[in-house]
C-alpha cells in the first residue's frame, strides 16, 4: 500500500524524536508487596508487652549485634501520626529511615488483640508496612506477630535477591523475638 491508501494507517518516520505513549491511569497498577511474617509466643503479660513495643527506646533493646542504633529521634512513647528518625549500622551499612505510626490500637479498644502500624517514608525500602500484632493467649501470655509488606530495593534486580531479603528478614525478627523475651524473663526473674 501507498501512503494514503488502503486500510493501514501509515506513520512518517520521525527522526531524532519520540513518540510520547500515554497510559490510561487506570490500566496501571501499582506493583504488589511482598509479605513476611514471624510469630512468636512470650510469656508475659499482653499489656506490658504492647506497652514496651510504644517505647521507641527499646528498639535499641531488641536489635541484634549486628544492627547498631546511631541516632533515634522520637516521642517517649508513639501515637497515632507519630515520627520515629532512626539511623542504624546494618552490617557496617549506614541507614536511614524514617517512619509514621499510622495505627494504634490498645486492648482496651478490641479485648485479646493490639496493634501498631508503622508506615516508612524514608528506608531502604520503596515500601515498607509495619505490623505489630499482639494476641493475649488464654494462658496469660503474648502471641507476638510482625507482618512487613514492602518491596525490594533495586527493581527488577531486588526482586532477584528476595531470598537473601527473607533470609536476612528470618535471622532479623528471630533474633529480636528472643531478645524482646530476654528482656521480659529478666524482669520476672
Amino acid at each position: 500500500f501507498r501512503s494514503g491508501q488502503g486500510k493501514w494507517p501509515t506513520q512518517k518516520r520521525r527522526l531524532g524524536r519520540k513518540r510520547k505513549i500515554e497510559q490510561d491511569r487506570l490500566m496501571v497498577t501499582p506493583p504488589l508487596p511482598f509479605v513476611f511474617e514471624h510469630a512468636s509466643n512470650l510469656k508475659a503479660d499482653p499489656n506490658q508487652v504492647f506497652a514496651f513495643h510504644l517505647e521507641p527506646k527499646n528498639i535499641s533493646l531488641v536489635s541484634p549485634s549486628w544492627i547498631r542504633v546511631l541516632s533515634l529521634e522520637s516521642p517517649e512513647r508513639v501515637a497515632v501520626g507519630s515520627k520515629i528518625r532512626l539511623r542504624v549500622l546494618s552490617m557496617g551499612i549506614p541507614q536511614s529511615w524514617e517512619v509514621t505510626i499510622q495505627e494504634v490500637e490498645s486492648f482496651s479498644g478490641n479485648p485479646g488483640r493490639a496493634h501498631i502500624l508503622d508506615v516508612a517514608q524514608k528506608s531502604p525500602f520503596p515500601l515498607w508496612r509495619h505490623r505489630h500484632e499482639f494476641w493475649a493467649a488464654p494462658d496469660g501470655s503474648t502471641g507476638l506477630v510482625d507482618r512487613i509488606e514492602f518491596l525490594p530495593p533495586g527493581g527488577f534486580l531486588g526482586k532477584l535477591a528476595l531470598p537473601i531479603i527473607y533470609c536476612f528478614f528470618g535471622i532479623l525478627f528471630r533474633a529480636r523475638h528472643e531478645a524482646t523475651k530476654k528482656v521480659f524473663a529478666s524482669r520476672q526473674g
